[in-house]
């Protein structure tokens, strides 16, 4: 086969077609910071850094996607009024507390706007840049809070759950608002020629059950999401979710995704059956505290193991959970190697 660009890979991958090899899609987003001699706090809050560790990145693991994200939960919340605290170490920004404390304070919240509201402009900016210099050969993704995550930050994780299960109407108002604001910041991307990549671990079993999964969340994502997105342009709209997903797969599929996550606890074989029939791509990952612990050649045989299973099937994209900030390079580097000589 002729040398593919990396875009082309990723394109023949999602329509399950042939192609050379899986595409490598590691998850870089505090750990870009590392490779620039910065912290998370710095480049999450300068264009200049954060299009400089991006394009490290690419230098240093060669991935066939870029993904334009640090503090992935943070972006929209913050932008919607909650206050975010900053690190001068290694440490990953994180949220001072959610904004909302009981549910009339909902009506009180006003849609940010992207293209003026906290950090969502600089984001849009870099992604916007990296997707004009690398229009014909690669694709740059924009990373986006998926509903339950953004609701989850907006409200506090214990008392959104207890609001599933104690005041599901508000529940389904939450989240219609939080799906707007997915929305509006994905479609901002999609403006932009970058293709978001909605991230929604939040919603992983056991913190959300499977019933309230399939009640609450799915229609979100199918009857309005996703719909929308792929009307604005989106062709390639990833929903990541964490954990083990094996009890949501029905859901997952059926969420109108354009692609899924089989994460290390999840079950490899459930989602190569059920993906296949469904003719629905899904990147598979080696499992995060491998790849920060090592050793590199521990790393690789885990990496041959997961391709020698799951490698014949014409969607598979390979990547790994969220790499840490204080990752050796070479562990990342591990997953690559593996790939290729697999590939060769």
């Amino acid at each position: 086969m002729d040398s593919l660009t990396k875009r082309r890979r990723v394109e023949l991958t999602h329509r399950l077609l042939p192609h050379d090899r899986p595409p490598f899609v590691p998850a870089i987003y505090e750990h870009k910071a590392r490779l620039i001699s910065r912290t998370p706090s710095e480049i999450c809050r300068s264009a200049e850094l954060l299009e400089a560790a991006l394009e490290r990145e690419l230098a240093v693991y060669d991935p066939d996607m870029l993904v334009v994200g640090v503090d992935v939960y943070n972006v929209e919340a913050e932008a919607l009024g909650a206050r975010v605290i900053w690190f001068d170490d290694s440490s990953v920004p994180t949220l001072a507390e959610p904004p909302l404390h009981r549910p009339e304070d909902l009506d009180k919240l006003s849609l940010p706007d992207p293209e003026c509201d906290g950090r969502m402009p600089l984001f849009l900016s870099v992604a916007g840049a990296l997707a004009r210099r690398y229009r014909d050969s690669l694709i740059v993704r924009g990373a986006v809070t998926g509903p339950f995550s953004l609701a989850s930050a907006l409200l506090g994780p214990e008392p959104l759950l207890m609001a599933c299960i104690e005041q599901p109407d508000f529940v389904r108002r939450l989240l219609a608002l939080s799906a707007r604001v997915t929305e509006l910041y994905a479609t901002a991307f999609l403006q932009r020629g970058a293709q978001p990549i909605i991230f929604d671990s939040r919603a992983a079993p056991p913190l959300l059950s499977p019933r309230l999964f399939r009640e609450l969340l799915l229609p979100v994502y199918r009857d309005y999401l996703f719909p929308s997105l792929k009307s604005a342009g989106g062709r390639f709209l990833p929903l990541i979710i964490g954990g083990n997903t094996t009890p949501l797969l029905d859901s997952l599929i059926a969420s109108g995704a354009t692609q899924l996550l089989c994460d290390a606890p999840a079950n490899l074989d459930a989602f190569l059956l059920h993906c296949s029939r469904a003719g629905l791509p899904f990147r598979v990952n080696v499992d995060a505290r491998l790849v920060h612990s090592g050793p590199p050649q521990a790393i690789r045989e885990a990496t041959l193991s997961l391709l020698q299973r799951a490698g014949h099937f014409p969607g598979l994209l390979l990547g790994c959970g969220i790499v840490a900030y204080d990752t050796p390079p070479s562990h990342v580097l591990a997953i690559r190697q593996a790939l290729l000589s697999w590939a060769s």
